[in-house]
């Protein structure tokens, strides 16, 4: 599996932490509360250690949720958002005790939230590669068990960068990890656009 030296892992750091931030404003702006986020973790990990986590969070409480949303384009794969079982309540609480419990569905909010936070994410970093890419309509799944890979995508692609943050909003804190899953040819893609930014910074 190929893997990004360490100055394409701070530079794509740095770019996601731009996009992240302006996801996490765009979020703090449709909920009407501020929010924070903190600096993002970034790892590469091969499909196997991707479906640990997801099996692993689901060992860890009684269901977690996963929000997946495909992007094509000069680069193509799938982005997903994965959400623990406290976050999820978190937030769902939050909304209906600023709309009322009637408004407010669970899995509604939670495809809103994923949508939010993978969709500004990842124009925003389109943009800052200079990637055309256009992102499908983002599905909600609740794993319970044991992960498939028809509701992961994992099987299809072989290179996933993981990016792993806290958001704090409105004295609570929504833990979300985000996975960009893509192919082998397409993360080479990712290098080498990641190489053009780096030179183009003043030297």
């Amino acid at each position: 599996m190929q893997q990004l030296n360490e100055d394409q892992i701070d530079c794509l750091g740095e770019l996601i932490n731009v996009a992240y931030g302006k996801a996490t404003a765009r979020l703090a702006d449709i909920m009407g509360a501020f929010a924070t986020m903190r600096p993002p973790q970034i790892a590469v990990i091969d499909r196997e250690r991707f479906r640990q986590i997801l099996e692993q969070a689901c060992a860890a409480a009684t269901s977690c949720y996963l929000a997946r949303q495909i992007f094509r384009g000069d680069v193509s794969g799938e982005v997903v958002f994965l959400l623990d079982e406290i976050s999820a309540t978190n937030i769902t609480n939050y909304l209906q005790a600023q709309l009322g419990p009637n408004d407010t569905d669970q899995d509604d909010v939670l495809l809103e939230l994923g949508n939010i936070v993978t969709a500004a994410m990842m124009r925003e970093l389109s943009s800052q590669m200079e990637a055309r890419i256009s992102l499908g309509e983002p599905e909600l799944h609740r794993l319970c068990a044991q992960p498939t890979d028809q509701a992961t995508a994992s099987g299809a692609f072989d290179h996933v960068i993981k990016i792993e943050t806290v958001i704090e909003f409105a004295e609570q804190e929504i833990r979300g990890r985000i996975f960009i899953l893509t192919h082998g040819h397409c993360f080479e893609w990712i290098r080498e656009a990641l190489d053009r930014v780096l030179n183009d910074l003043p030297h």
